[in-house]
């Protein structure tokens, strides 16, 4: 193998910025996960929901370009396909599913593996700093995020759009994108805080997998039997994944309710405590291993 396609720069090249650091770790830990069999299968079953939105789409803008008088009442038939904002919200959300599931597996694999074996302070013993270890493993899992739900709802997107009035569509639908990239952000930027925080502090799939139980499956039962019986549906505050929403309808401005509209502030500062929360639980951790330089 010689010099040039080895990867290696000369003195005289331009250097990389510092902050570049943070992108081998993200690629390493997503192409780590992309190793586990499971990821796949979680995977296949997303697609499913992928490809069955596609396909749809694809049905309803042939129908409507063959036979124009039936829009409307294709229109009603499938509502799941409106291209509206609550069509990718609820398939954002559906997806959102799948990738719990997948992040519940993935985070020992990404971090849990780092502090059983030695990984962070192989990491640490290079010229990275705990901050570029930090945001590239935040990185890989955000990354894992987008790859199963802001994508796919991207394509979905765009699809729509082509297949009918195109750049009509576009111009009259910029909220709409603005939404798919907000509502990704935040799902993005939540699981990822949390996933790290639990994984460096659990390690073991099993016991994260069942802290992840509790956080998004134990208090979603608690935050519902609470409602029911007290009748005030700030209890409802308790269910993660129905805050995640709340923000994610605001991105699409699709508040379906004034409850709902009234209760998207304090979702906003149960996830932003959440966030901040993780990122104060991941710092003694991440401090706890020492290099000698």
């Amino acid at each position: 193998m010689s010099i040039e396609s080895s990867g290696y720069r000369g003195l005289s090249d331009a250097l990389r910025p510092h902050w570049w650091a943070c992108w081998p770790i993200a690629r390493t830990g997503v192409l780590l996960v992309l190793r586990r069999k499971l990821f796949w299968l979680l995977l296949a079953l997303a697609l499913v929901n992928f490809l069955f939105i596609f396909a749809l789409i694809y049905l309803k803008a042939q129908i409507s370009a063959e036979h124009e008088g039936v829009r409307q009442f294709v229109d009603r038939i499938l509502k799941s396909v409106s291209g509206s904002g609550e069509t990718y919200r609820d398939f954002m959300f559906a997806q959102g599913t799948v990738t719990m599931l997948l992040l519940a597996f993935a985070g020992a694999t990404l971090v849990g593996d780092d502090h059983r074996h030695g990984g962070l302070t192989f990491y640490l013993s290079r010229r990275l700093g705990r901050v570029h270890y930090v945001a590239g493993k935040l990185l890989a899992i955000g990354l894992l995020v987008s790859l199963t739900t802001t994508v796919p709802a991207l394509i979905l997107y765009f699809e729509y759009g082509l297949l009918t009035n195109s750049m009509v569509y576009f111009r009259e639908n910029v909220r709409i994108l603005l939404g798919i990239l907000g509502y990704g952000t935040i799902m993005a930027v939540t699981l990822s805080l949390v996933v790290f925080a639990l994984a460096s502090w659990l390690q073991r799939t099993v016991p994260l997998v069942m802290s992840w139980a509790c956080l998004f499956v134990f208090l979603s039962v608690v935050g519902r039997l609470l409602q029911q019986v007290y009748g005030y549906r700030a209890w409802l505050l308790l269910i993660v994944w129905r805050d995640i929403r709340l923000l994610g309808s605001w991105c699409f401005g699709a508040l379906g309710s004034e409850s709902d509209a009234s209760l998207v502030g304090w979702a906003a500062v149960v996830v932003a405590a959440i966030c901040v929360a993780s990122a104060i639980a991941i710092v003694p951790r991440v401090r706890a291993v020492k290099v000698v330089e």
